[in-house]
């Protein structure tokens, strides 16, 4: 796994890569697949979702989140005592920041297993590393998360903001604005118009790496979404 090359294919800079891959993403890929520089991105998203997270936490008003997050406990009893002795507004941000760090690093490994299984049934030449970069370079647009949250954070008329409310563009926020709790709401939460740009670079970057077709690429990327997002809006639909 190439972590820590320190430039990419001529002519392009790691973060000029990040830039690029916003706009101009099938030619980055390519000058990427020589020196693909995964720490930038990795890095960038990461610290970017962090530091968002941390201002989130110091302007809440952190009473208010604290009995919404309560809310959703159906049992008074376990309500109560969780009331009795609250979360650290500390220890609440730390357990947010290491949760984040691991979700992140788990999704792009996963995604790396996944993409290589394929690949090697498929014999389509595709390592592990090149899947790990994939997917940490196909989530550069999460770096929009920040803008978009200060922006959230900015314009908000007072400190009582839900956490998923930094992300405007999930479906929930954009249509279907489900309360926490609901039990669509999680799903449609997950989806968003950045994970969909993700999505879009993921078969993008796929063709590209692998030396497949656009219509492959399409078909191994997009499957675990359908049976994860199909399982998931199954459940929520029988509870």
């Amino acid at each position: 796994m190439e972590l820590a090359e320190k430039s990419t294919a001529k002519g392009v800079t790691p973060l000029g890569a990040v830039v690029s891959m916003l706009y101009e993403p099938t030619s980055t890929f390519a000058q990427l697949e020589t020196r693909r520089s995964t720490w930038v991105p990795l890095l960038l998203v990461i610290l970017s979702a962090m530091l968002l997270a941390t201002w989130y936490y110091q302007f809440v008003d952190y009473a208010w989140l604290q009995e919404r997050m309560l809310s959703v406990i159906e049992d008074p009893a376990v309500r109560d005592k969780q009331r009795g002795s609250p979360m650290p507004l500390t220890t609440l941000t730390g357990v947010t920041l290491v949760g984040m760090l691991v979700a992140y690093l788990v999704g792009f490994t996963l995604t790396a297993v996944y993409l290589l299984i394929v690949s090697k049934v498929r014999n389509f030449p595709f390592t592990f590393g090149q899947g790990f970069s994939l997917a940490v370079w196909s989530s550069v647009p999460l770096l929009i998360m920040l803008p978009l949250g200060a922006m959230q954070i900015l314009l908000a008329s007072n400190n009582q903001m839900a956490f998923e409310a930094l992300n405007p563009v999930t479906l929930n926020q954009l249509y279907f604005q489900y309360e926490m709790g609901h039990p669509l709401a999680g799903l449609f939460e997950g989806i968003s118009l950045l994970m969909i740009w993700n999505i879009v670079l993921l078969v993008i970057g796929y063709q590209v790496w692998a030396k497949v077709s656009r219509a492959t690429a399409i078909k191994v990327v997009i499957i675990p979404y359908i049976v994860i997002y199909g399982a998931w809006l199954a459940f929520a639909l029988s509870r």
